[in-house]
């Protein structure tokens, strides 16, 4: 599978519109569509974003590297996924914008 295919299944998974991963990274739908379909590739400045948004290590986005949907985070601290509803939970963790990702972490940390 090569990187525009990776980023697009990414985003599907996370049930993202282009337009929704474009204003997430402030980028164009068209920006995002370009990307998927192989005319243009994400800047270096991005991939830290896009790392974030999509919750995949850029091993696997860019290189195909690494467990499929889990980012390297998730592999250090031993996370999976045991049944479908912390699928969802995770589905729709992802889902949400950055800051409201790190304001839903603030409020459950210790």
């Amino acid at each position: 599978m090569s990187f525009p295919e990776r980023l697009k299944a990414a985003r599907l998974a996370l049930g993202l519109t282009q337009e929704q991963l474009g204003f997430e990274l402030e980028v164009t739908k068209s920006t995002i569509s370009a990307w998927e379909n192989g005319r243009d590739a994400p800047g270096f400045r991005l991939l830290p974003k896009l790392k974030v948004v999509l919750g995949l290590s850029l091993d696997h986005l860019i290189c195909g590297d690494a467990v499929e949907g889990v980012s390297a985070s998730a592999n250090k601290y031993g996370a999976q996924v045991r049944n479908d509803a912390e699928a969802q939970l995770l589905k729709s963790y992802r889902r949400l914008p950055v800051k409201r990702r790190e304001g839903l972490l603030a409020m459950i940390d210790d």
